[in-house]
């Protein structure tokens, strides 16, 4: 009776939308004796009347609010399938909460089936009836105008209906909702709400661990006063007391520690003193007009718009791959990189060649324009002079043959012996 008791008590929360309700319909009534359930997506989406990315959406949301917990499934190969839902009630604590969820009003002011739950006593089972065996149970009957299965059956079998019902001395096995006892810390199920069940707890479904993550401050690099102390105002916090941005905390520490390249191909980060880094603020902040080009009314060419991100790339910008090179002087000899001389002349020579590329480039458009403005000028020349010999009477393949032979002159007096027009 999972199935049934899940659905039953799912009719009876407030949930946000109809789709809500819908979506955690689906799975309930498909629940088993462990009130889980895999139903595919699409087959929710298709029973909810929603899309499947509205399904995922609606069943994110039942599980952050706790409604449902998931874990996944693979097939023996080891791939994928559907998720295995467990659906929270009164018969598992509200996932080991204790927290009841919200329900519709009607049922709180008539029918408050789970007030012995929440207020700490088991649910009562229905009385036995004369023609049964002591022990055996009766099974709820959710219609008593259809009768039961014997006679005299009818609503006093079933304890929704609100009619007296005398307590069961004992707590049978039985799955259901009307036979769990008291939540102690023996029997108390623990938290599986917002989890994906991946652990296991006392009742045998498996949720995710929990892990305790302490915050410790961040340990910095020897040094990293000094070169805080050095960054350009403009990147410095507003307020006496303020935090510097995190990406410039991150900036000085790889300057100062070194870091490997992030690509293929990539130059290593080579580790800097405390002194060098000043220096290399100095150079490419200062000297390179760095205040006045992040000045809000600056108007020249290379306006700095992010000083924080400008300062963090200058910190850690290293691009030859010799370590001992700074900005294309070696470190301790201040003699020129050979690395860098050689980049610089390897992009040097690309200049050079995306220049001629783009002039050539540049002349074929050039020539390209001006055949088709010769071109355009001959059609118009051409049926002017048709025009004017038709008028004078030439007809015919005589008309023809003067207009070819005229046109013939025209264009050996508008193109050169390459067969590029002059200019009209």
């Amino acid at each position: 009776m999972s199935g049934v008791d899940a659905a039953a008590y799912v009719m009876r929360l407030r949930l946000p939308t109809p789709a809500h309700k819908l979506v955690l319909l689906a799975i309930a009534t498909r629940c088993d004796q462990h009130y889980s359930a895999f139903p595919s997506r699409a087959l929710i989406a298709g029973e909810a009347l929603v899309s499947e990315e509205r399904a995922k959406t609606l069943l994110r949301d039942l599980r952050r609010e706790g409604y449902l917990s998931a874990r996944q499934r693979y097939r023996g190969n080891g791939s994928k399938t559907s998720n295995r839902f467990f659906v929270h009630g009164p018969w598992d604590q509200w996932g080991g909460t204790n927290a009841p969820f919200s329900e519709i009003d009607h049922y709180q002011d008539h029918d408050d089936r789970y007030a012995a739950v929440r207020d700490g006593d088991f649910i009562p089972r229905p009385a036995s009836r004369p023609d049964r065996p002591a022990g055996a149970g009766v099974a709820d009957n959710p219609c008593p105008d259809q009768g039961g299965p014997t006679d005299g059956g009818g609503g006093a079998d079933d304890p929704s209906q609100g009619l007296p019902v005398t307590p069961s001395l004992g707590v049978t096995g039985a799955p259901s909702i009307t036979g769990h006892n008291e939540p102690t810390e023996g029997n108390r199920l623990p938290d599986v709400r917002r989890t994906s069940a991946g652990g296991k707890g006392s009742s045998g479904i498996r949720r995710k661990q929990q892990k305790t993550i302490t915050a410790r401050p961040r340990r910095r690099p020897a040094g990293w006063d000094e070169v805080a102390a050095a960054l350009p105002r403009e990147v410095r916090p507003a307020r006496p007391n303020g935090r510097l941005a995190p990406t410039l905390v991150r900036a000085i520490c790889i300057a100062l520690t070194g870091a490997p390249g992030s690509e293929a191909g990539a130059c290593p980060i080579p580790s800097r003193t405390p002194e060098q880094l000043i220096a290399r603020i100095n150079r490419r902040w200062y000297q390179a007009r760095g205040p006045e080009r992040a000045a809000a009314d600056y108007a020249g060419p290379d306006r700095i718009r992010r000083p924080v991100g400008y300062v963090a790339d200058l910190l850690t910008a290293h691009e030859c791959p010799d370590l001992s090179c700074e900005d294309g002087l070696i470190i301790g000899t201040d003699e020129p990189c050979a690395a860098c001389r050689a980049r610089r002349a390897e992009e040097r020579e690309a200049e050079h060649a995306r220049a001629a590329v783009e002039e050539r480039l540049a002349r074929e458009a050039e020539q390209r324009a001006a055949r088709e403005e010769h071109e355009a000028v001959a059609v118009r020349e051409e049926h002017r002079v048709r025009q004017q010999l038709a008028a004078a009477g030439h007809w015919g393949a005589f008309l023809d043959h003067e207009v070819q032979t005229h046109m013939r002159r025209w264009r050996d007096q508008h193109l050169d012996r390459e067969g590029t027009p002059h200019a009209l």
